[in-house]
Formats: C-alpha cells, sequence, structure tokens
C-alpha cells in the first residue's frame, strides 16, 4: 500500500499550489479523492486505463457498468456528447453546476453520466486538469459515501494518491441521477434534485422568432404567440435578431399596430441572438431565407430546428419570405402583421 498525501485547502479559497499538485497526480494517471458540494469522490483522468483499472478495483465496478464523469464546461459535455436536446440544455441552464447528473447519449453509442460539481474546489481542480474525470464517491462498493477527508482516510488510505481536505460537504447526499431521452426523464437515483423539480422544466417548450434587428417582424411575432399561448405556461415564447442592436425597442408603427390588435409591446426590448437561445429553443422561427441560413451556417446543429414561420401559413403561397417592414408606413406595417398572425396561428395549430 502507498502512502496517501493529504492537502489541505480552504474550501472557499483553495491554495493554487495545492490544486496544482493534485492535477499533476491525476494527469499521470493517479487517484485523487476531491469534495463536491454533495459528498467527496474518486477522481481518475477519463483516458488512462490504468487509473481506470485502479479505481474499478476500489469500487469492484465490472467493465459493463460506466462511471458518471465530472466536468467543468459545457464545452467538455458536448465533446463527449456531441450537441444535446433542447430539454438538457434547459436542465443544465437551471441545476448545472449542481448535484445533477444526467445520464445522455454520448457520442461513441451508448449512455454518460455526466456532473458540473458546485464546489470551488473541485471546479478548480476539474479547470487544473482539463481533461474530464470518472468521479464515484469515494468510498469501497456497499460502504457510506464520505462528506469528509477523514473518512476518506478511514477507509481508502493507502489504495489513492492523494485526498484534497476541504471540510464537510454542504449537502451530504449523493446527487440526483437522471437519465434523459429525447424529452422525457427518469430518475435513477433521488439526491437533493426531486423529480418534482425536474418535471416542469420537461414539460416546457420553448419558441423563438428570429428577424434582422429584432425590433418589428419577430417582435410582432412573438407578440402574437404570447397572446395565443396564454393560457399555456408550458411553451416559452421569445425572440432575437440577427443583427440587433441590444435594448433597441420595438419600432413606433410595430407598437402601433399591436396595440391595435389589443397587444402591448411597448416594454420589448432587441436581443442579439446566441448560441444558448438557439441551444434551448425546441422551434426556431425565422422570418426569411437570410435568417435561416445564418442560423444553419453558425448554429448548424440547429438546422432541423429551424423553420420559415411562413410555412405554417395556411393558404397557398409562393413566397416564403415575410418583407421587413422598417422604414415603411403603417399601412404596409399592418400587411405584414397580418401575415404573422396568421402564420402564428398556423403554428399554434400545429402544437395542439
Amino acid at each position: 500500500m502507498k502512502q496517501t498525501v493529504v492537502l489541505k485547502v480552504d474550501p472557499l479559497s483553495p491554495q493554487p499550489e495545492s490544486i496544482a499538485a493534485a492535477a499533476a497526480i491525476l494527469r499521470k494517471g493517479g487517484l485523487v479523492a476531491f469534495p463536491t458540494e454533495t459528498v467527496y469522490g474518486i477522481a481518475a483522468v477519463i483516458n488512462d486505463d490504468l487509473a481506470l483499472e485502479r479505481l474499478r478495483y476500489i469500487k469492484k465496478r465490472e467493465p459493463d457498468k460506466q462511471f458518471s464523469v465530472c466536468i467543468y464546461s459545457l464545452k467538455q459535455a458536448e465533446e463527449l456528447c456531441g450537441v444535446l436536446s433542447p430539454f438538457v440544455y434547459r436542465l443544465i441552464e437551471k441545476f448545472w453546476p449542481g448535484p445533477l447528473t444526467l445520464v445522455v447519449p454520448s457520442d461513441s453509442g451508448g449512455m454518460i453520466g455526466l456532473r458540473m460539481p458546485d464546489h470551488p474546489v473541485a471546479l478548480q481542480l476539474l479547470r487544473q486538469v482539463n481533461i474530464p474525470v470518472f468521479a464515484p464517491s469515494a468510498n469501497f462498493s456497499g460502504a457510506t459515501p464520505p462528506v469528509n477527508a477523514e473518512q476518506v482516510m478511514a477507509e481508502l488510505g493507502g489504495f489513492i494518491d492523494a485526498v484534497i481536505d476541504a471540510g464537510k460537504t454542504k449537502l451530504g447526499i449523493s446527487s440526483t441521477v437522471c437519465q434523459v431521452i429525447d424529452d422525457s426523464f427518469t430518475i435513477l437515483r433521488e439526491g437533493s434534485i426531486r423529480a418534482d423539480m425536474i418535471t416542469p422544466v420537461a414539460h416546457q417548450k420553448q419558441i423563438l422568432f428570429v428577424c434582422t434587428g429584432n425590433s418589428c417582424r419577430s417582435a410582432m411575432a412573438e407578440g402574437f404567440m404570447r397572446k395565443m399561448l396564454a393560457n399555456v405556461p408550458a411553451i416559452g415564447v421569445s425572440s432575437a435578431g440577427i443583427a440587433a442592436f441590444e435594448g433597441m425597442p420595438a419600432t413606433p408603427a410595430a407598437q402601433i399596430v399591436m396595440q391595435r390588435q389589443g397587444i402591448d409591446i411597448s416594454g420589448h426590448r432587441a436581443r442579439r441572438v446566441n448560441e444558448a437561445m438557439i441551444r434551448e429553443s425546441d422551434l426556431i422561427l425565422v422570418m426569411d431565407n437570410t435568417h435561416r441560413r445564418y442560423i444553419i451556417d453558425h448554429f448548424p446543429f440547429a438546422e432541423k430546428r429551424t423553420f420559415l414561420l411562413k410555412e405554417f401559413l395556411n393558404e397557398e403561397t409562393g413566397n416564403l419570405n415575410i418583407t421587413d417592414p422598417i422604414g415603411m408606413d403603417e399601412t404596409f406595417y399592418e400587411e405584414v402583421a397580418e401575415i404573422i398572425k396568421k402564420s402564428a396561428e398556423g403554428v399554434v395549430a400545429t402544437l395542439r
């Protein structure tokens, strides 16, 4: 048995040299116990077979049973899994970093468990290593997961290379493990995040309207859709522009035309479309082919979720572009608003 090094650190402001020492051990194929907000885990980099073999020995884990992986960034998740579903992105937005392990389809086939811990020590260690790590709880199979370094040493001293001692963990209960396939989820292990906290996210859908400046067409579309779905809280509606000036209000003509429809968009403020909006949207509705090309060029993973709004217009039409009314008179705005309204009604019909 080897001697296990104890690296004592401040849990809120961990000493960089101690974190660097632990990261160096991991990169060389060592095993390091570290704190998270739930329990202490054992880290082993995912690209070292000998480290994995040692970890399997401690956990008595068969080769066909995988360990969950700890990461520090969304980029690492996407490198392991490719593009995730909008539902998973919304769960990540709501619960990460935090005590939720998401079991999702991996890029190499099968499923993989991913977690981003909510602990300064864990996150700094993961950044320093810059390689995802397997991270089961730091105990022998069947034993109670440890909540402090003393418990880790009492059980695993001599079996692992180091333990980062940052005191007692905050929650003291293992993370919730949630398997997500498409829009459905199954709780495999319940921790501090309960099923009833995940259900509202599962039921939520997000529609995003996109135009150029987000000051007229998409702003009006958002206003119409919000009114049509006022009694359907499970569907969120937003809008953005590919070249929007952040914070710009809707044009005066758009506000006037919508006011005649009984819809107040005076509080609307333009937003520029970004990757987070695209990731979390189940349906992306654009005003013309310029916008569709922009979305596909910049966010190719969203191609199958991106449609021209006018495709939903229940009328025979050859031109699927909705003309930009910017700079035109109110009569033209009225015509454009009517096309948007009828197209939005077509969208709503598909949601029922």
